[in-house]
């Protein structure tokens, strides 16, 4: 029985991306002559015909970008979500673009790619990215434009914009030991998988090895990055025999469960529990938090403007990394340890 081929068979003889066929077909993109050709062999041993229609979207000019973030109805998203959103529409809308929102935790890699194969949009924005080496390095094998507002995966050349999350950290944590405490405490902003919790772990993790205080995973939460999970946390650290004296959390949201939960327990911030959080947010504020501030509306609109920088070149050139500065202020829930 005759079947009809599709672009992802050729996709799979040929073993590359289904976004990859479709440059080789319309000279698009910055596909080497040797994949291009290599491609294109297989379209004429299969005898593929390309939907005319499909082929008029790849080809056309989107004035679309495209914003991938985490799926709401995650405190820690939700959170600074309108922010990310703001900054990019400010800079697409000045330019001319929309903007297409879609959600990372629905995507998955085909998703992606299937936006930039059909011209749905003609640049990507990442906010809060995975650590997906896979869609990343598909997309640069097709030399498309992306950006992410996020340091890259290990070892993957990719543009992006983000403040140092490792240096701010280990920073925190440093400013913790200096004021003499040595039980310090650590709640993550968010999943593991994302790139952003990793960065702020590991400069923890950093500082304290530096200075030659053992890690003990009693005193650390890698958790959703929500309220409840600063209560969570707070509950199970203070019933220690030996509790901490500080704590850091990745994301101003669990630093409202801590305070909360500190109080419940009859304690007090910053007797009991000295307190630093990411996120010099109107939480930060009003709970008097000492806080990293995290410029996210910047790194938002460094991010856009570095898309649209790179969004009319064709062939394949050096990526740009922008590191904004952050910077501490400190309020009430920091004292030295009596």
């Amino acid at each position: 029985m005759w079947m009809m081929v599709k672009m992802r068979d050729v996709a799979r003889e040929a073993g590359v991306s289904e976004a990859a066929v479709s440059f080789a077909i319309n000279g698009t993109g910055s596909l080497s002559e040797e994949t291009r050709q290599s491609i294109l062999s297989v379209v004429k041993r299969l005898n593929y015909k390309p939907n005319s229609t499909a082929r008029k979207l790849a080809t056309k000019k989107t004035n679309t970008i495209g914003l991938i973030i985490p799926k709401p109805g995650q405190e820690f998203v939700d959170f600074v979500g309108m922010d990310i959103i703001s900054g990019i529409g400010k800079v697409a809308s000045d330019r001319g673009y929309n903007i297409l929102l879609a959600w990372e935790d629905e995507m998955g890699s085909s998703k992606v790619l299937e936006l930039v194969e059909n011209g749905s949009v003609g640049g990507l924005t990442f906010f809060l990215p995975l650590n997906d080496q896979k869609t990343f390095q598909h997309l640069n094998d097709m030399n498309f434009p992306y950006v992410l507002m996020s340091r890259a995966p290990s070892g993957l050349p990719c543009n992006w914009v983000d403040v140092d999350n490792v240096d701010a950290s280990y920073q925190a944590t440093l400013l913790l030991i200096k004021a003499g405490h040595r039980r310090i405490a650590f709640i993550g902003p968010g999943p593991t998988d994302l790139l952003v919790s990793s960065d702020r772990h590991t400069g923890y993790r950093q500082a304290l090895l530096n200075y030659n205080i053992p890690y003990d995973e009693s005193i650390v939460f890698l958790g959703l990055g929500n309220i409840e999970s600063g209560r969570l946390a707070t509950e199970g650290f203070m019933a220690l025999s030996e509790p901490p004296t500080a704590l850091i959390t990745g994301s101003s949201m669990p630093a409202m469960g801590v305070i909360e939960k500190i109080k419940e327990l009859g304690l007090e911030v910053p007797k009991d529990l000295v307190i630093i959080t990411f996120d010099n947010s109107y939480i930060s504020e009003n709970y008097g938090i000492t806080a990293i501030d995290i410029p996210t509306h910047e790194i938002a609109q460094q991010s856009a403007n570095l898309l649209f920088k790179k969004i009319p070149i064709t062939h394949r050139t050096e990526p740009e990394n922008i590191v904004i500065k952050h910077k501490l202020v400190v309020r009430n829930t920091f004292t030295p340890l009596e």
